[in-house]
């Protein structure tokens, strides 16, 4: 996949979001730097290969943990 139909699947994904706090969290997190934002997914890539979660689990709650932690 190339950079353009990635940012285009993150956008229809975020489109299909009505969770306001959800979408909070997420504008939090594209307002962390890049480094800060790496950090965080390299954590929740971390956690969904020793768990083995599916893509249905709600991240909410590691993002309110990571904006905490900023």
């Amino acid at each position: 996949m190339d950079t353009l139909q990635l940012k285009n699947k993150i956008i229809q994904r975020i489109i299909q979001i009505d969770d306001v706090n959800l979408l909070k969290s997420i504008e939090q997190v594209f307002s962390a730097s890049d480094k800060n934002i790496l950090n965080f997914l390299s954590f929740i890539n971390d956690k969904k290969q020793l768990e083995n979660i599916d893509e249905t689990e709600n991240f909410t709650d590691y993002i309110k943990e990571w904006v905490k932690s900023m």
